[in-house]
């Protein structure tokens, strides 16, 4: 077990970080040495550019300074690793020095308080353990029905209602991964609360990078806190009625009545942290992916054309666990989309001890960053690395299996995403109820930019016309 003494990094001002109130000890803001650092702004530093464009600014930096630099943003200096050895190094972590905890702690720890990203070591791999059955090929197959129609309902209500400019994509598709998520995982039909459960991790999200971290009446920071807590209030409430109940298949009813390895039952509140944070991983980045996967069909009609082939050939069967594989073009394109794309652009880690990484030296009380958005575009591993290319996947390139730690969609070691498998299955489905009666199309001369942070999403929105 690692050394703990390193305090948890909040932001100079930064309010509580636990819904229990209590004020979380401030990191020392150790910097290394022989990393060069990126001009900035005075006190605000690099976050003024890192919010407008977060890419854009790490890109530039490696340009100049190579695959290691610092940034100071959201009051925090972070030096930043985009070689794939750096990445591997501090995602297999051998000596377990690299606190996702701590990482993570100064943007979403607050709003996603004790979730399974915001713990480290034993008691990370104990809880992941607790979930896992969750995600397995039973459980998954299991799950598959409901997604399947919930996609093609999704799809034909956005089609049906969609105005002139098409159908606004983005939030067809968040709508739909949040009900799958609530359906599938909570077990319940939001119907009319779906807006409002929706609008409470939008509010979250945006508080996650708001520089003010107290709760000032009228800031982000404090309707993402007031947001969470609405959270905390259904949650709690559905954890109590199902632990009354028999245990049923959804995960919240597994969790409520799950215990650890040694007997322990999970309590109410690590229950619902849980799955506040898995709301949030099973909509939001589901949500980005497919959206830039549809923009690039969009531009590509022969990648269309492929992906609606393989679809055809279902004869109007669901995607399935058994089924899924076989859509080899759409997974392509996926693979595409998540590199163009990486729904967690950034993996923050706090350094525990004085330590080396890909010849970099790191101090004790460090926050240091993986940065897969541009590790994914990084000119000495990818070719033409801005260009939509599905067949850099394609095994007689396989561009990705240059290293193994190149390509990394869904983060890596021990915090890999449980729900991997899953968001494939998920995207699939979805892919096929739109190219089952649909072909997507750009009105002529539209443009499309995908903000990185907090997470992906186009900018002013995205209507593409589904005919």
């Amino acid at each position: 077990m690692a050394d703990r003494s390193v305090p948890l990094p909040v932001l100079p001002w930064a309010g509580p970080t636990g819904h229990d109130g209590a004020m979380a000890p401030t990191l020392h803001a150790t910097r290394a040495p022989d990393v060069p650092r990126v001009a900035g702004l005075p006190l605000l530093g690099n976050t003024p550019a890192f919010l407008r464009d977060a890419r854009g600014l790490v890109l530039r930096a490696q340009a100049q300074h190579g695959d290691a630099f610092g940034v100071r943003v959201l009051g925090q200096p972070v030096t930043v690793l985009m070689s794939p050895q750096a990445t591997k190094e501090v995602y297999v972590d051998r000596t377990a020095n690299f606190s996702s905890e701590r990482g993570w702690s100064f943007t979403i720890g607050p709003l996603f308080s004790r979730g399974l990203m915001l713990r480290d070591f034993d008691d990370h791999h104990l809880h992941r353990r607790v979930m896992q059955h969750a995600f397995r090929r039973q459980a998954l197959a299991g799950y598959m029905t409901r997604v399947n129609a919930l996609a093609r309902d999704h799809v034909a209500r956005a089609v049906a209602e969609a105005g002139a400019d098409g159908v606004e994509v983005y939030r067809m598709t968040k709508r739909l991964t949040l009900d799958i998520a609530t359906q599938v995982f909570v077990g319940v039909d939001l119907g009319p609360q779906s807006d409002l459960v929706n609008d409470a991790f939008v509010a979250m999200m945006r508080a996650s990078v708001s520089p003010v971290r107290r709760e000032i009446p009228g800031t982000p920071f404090a309707h993402g806190m007031a947001a969470r807590r609405r959270l905390q209030g259904f949650l709690t409430g559905l954890v109590e009625e199902r632990r009354a109940a028999a245990e049923a298949d959804d995960l919240l009813s597994r969790l409520a009545h799950a215990t650890t390895e040694e007997g322990r039952p999970l309590t109410v509140d690590e229950v619902v942290d849980h799955m506040i944070f898995l709301l949030l991983a099973a909509h939001d980045t589901t949500t980005a992916t497919l959206t830039v996967m549809l923009w690039h069909l969009s531009q590509h009609p022969a990648w269309q054309d492929r992906m609606a082939e393989e679809v055809a050939g279902l004869h109007g069967a669901d995607v399935t666990i058994d089924s899924y594989k076989d859509l080899v073009a759409g997974e392509l394109v996926m693979k595409e989309a998540l590199r163009l794309s990486p729904p967690v652009p950034f993996s923050p880690r706090g350094v525990l001890r004085d330590c080396e990484v890909a010849g970099v030296p790191l101090r004790a009380g460090q926050m240091v960053t993986l940065a897969s958005l541009a590790l994914h575009r990084h000119p000495d591993w990818w070719t033409d690395p801005d260009a939509f290319d599905p067949l850099r996947f394609a095994p007689e390139r396989a561009e990705d299996r240059a290293h193994s730690h190149l390509y990394v969609p869904f983060g890596g070691g021990a915090h890999i995403c449980l729900g991997n498998h899953l968001a494939e299955l998920m995207t699939k489905a979805v892919m096929a109820a739109v190219l089952a009666e649909h072909r997507v199309r750009a009105r002529p001369g539209q443009r499309m930019e995908m903000a990185a942070v907090p997470i992906p999403k186009p900018r002013g929105g995205l209507h593409l016309v589904l005919a």
